[in-house]
């Protein structure tokens, strides 16, 4: 038994070292891997393609955000001035050429008017 015992035991001090030099080993590979990780994280960025069918969609998602929020805070109209339009309408107040150009000369001054498809 003396000699196989000897075989599969080792010294305390020989453990103590061999798992010291293993813990430092492992701790410098560690460090390395942290290093390279940082400096390969430090120069690559990430990147989106947004195409131009997603930037239109975009475009028009936030204009009608917008006239949305501008139709919650906008007046109400009365039933007066509702049926004063109504009355424009049936006597044809708004085919008359000078409400037709009057109207016209307002549109064309809107922002972004000539931006319109």
């Amino acid at each position: 038994m003396g000699p196989i015992k000897q075989l599969f035991s080792t010294s305390p001090d020989l453990k103590k070292t061999d798992t010291n030099k293993k813990l430092n080993k492992s701790n410098e590979s560690a460090s390395n891997k942290d290093q390279n990780s940082a400096s390969v994280k430090s120069t690559q960025k990430d990147q989106v393609q947004i195409s131009s069918k997603g930037r239109e969609l975009l475009t028009l998602k936030i204009e009608a955000e917008s006239y949305l929020k501008d139709i919650k805070e906008s007046e109400t109209v009365s039933p007066q001035e509702l049926d004063a339009i109504k009355e424009k309408i049936a006597s044809k107040y708004y085919f008359e050429k000078e409400v037709i150009d009057d109207l016209v000369d307002r549109l064309m001054n809107l922002p972004n008017y000539m931006d319109l498809r």
